[in-house]
C-alpha cells in the first residue's frame, strides 16, 4: 500500500468508493442518500481537485493500483467578523468496505494534520453523523472532539 495526494485523474476511483460510503450513511440518516450519478460526482470532484477548490489523500493497492481509501478537504477562510484563523475542513472521508478496520482512516487523518502543520493552520473540523456510533468512535478515537452542536427541527 502507499499513500498519495489525490489529483483530477482519481475522480471516478473516489466517486465509486464515495457512492458506497454515502448509501451507508443514507442508512443512517436519509438525508445523506446519493442524489447524483456517480459520472456527475466524478466529474464535480475532477474540477475540484483540478482547480484545487479541494485537495486530498489516497490509500493505494501497490499490486493493482486500486483505490483503498481517500479523503478530501479544503481549506476554509474564516469569517472576518471573528477573530478566528483559516482551518482545513475534513470533506468526505471512506474506506473501502474490505479495507475497514486496518488503520487506513487512521492513515489519512495523519497526512491531513501533517498538511495542515506545514500550512500553520488553526485546526482540522470535520462534521459526522452522530447517530451513526461507528463514525463518533473512530473520530473520537482521532482526538476530534466536540466543537459546535448543530440541530435540527424537521418539518412534517
Amino acid at each position: 500500500m502507499y499513500l498519495r495526494s489525490l489529483d483530477a485523474a482519481d475522480a471516478t476511483h473516489i466517486a465509486g468508493l464515495w457512492l458506497t460510503g454515502a448509501a451507508e450513511s443514507g442508512k443512517t440518516e436519509a438525508a445523506y442518500l446519493p442524489q447524483v450519478s456517480q459520472p456527475a460526482y466524478a466529474a464535480t470532484l475532477a474540477g475540484d481537485l483540478a482547480s484545487e477548490a479541494c485537495i486530498g489523500w489516497g490509500i493505494f493497492d501497490a499490486a493493482t493500483a486500486s483505490l483503498l481509501a481517500y479523503l478530501t478537504a479544503k481549506i476554509t477562510t474564516p469569517e472576518a467578523e471573528f477573530k478566528q484563523v483559516p482551518y482545513l475542513y475534513l470533506l468526505d472521508l471512506d474506506v473501502h468496505p474490505q479495507q475497514r478496520r486496518r488503520g487506513l482512516g487512521a492513515k489519512l487523518i495523519a497526512a491531513a494534520r501533517a498538511y495542515a502543520e506545514t500550512q500553520k493552520l488553526g485546526s482540522i473540523e470535520v462534521n459526522w453523523l452522530s447517530e451513526d456510533a461507528q463514525a463518533s468512535a473512530f473520530w473520537l478515537s482521532q482526538g476530534f472532539g466536540q466543537f459546535l452542536v448543530r440541530g435540527r427541527y424537521r418539518i412534517s
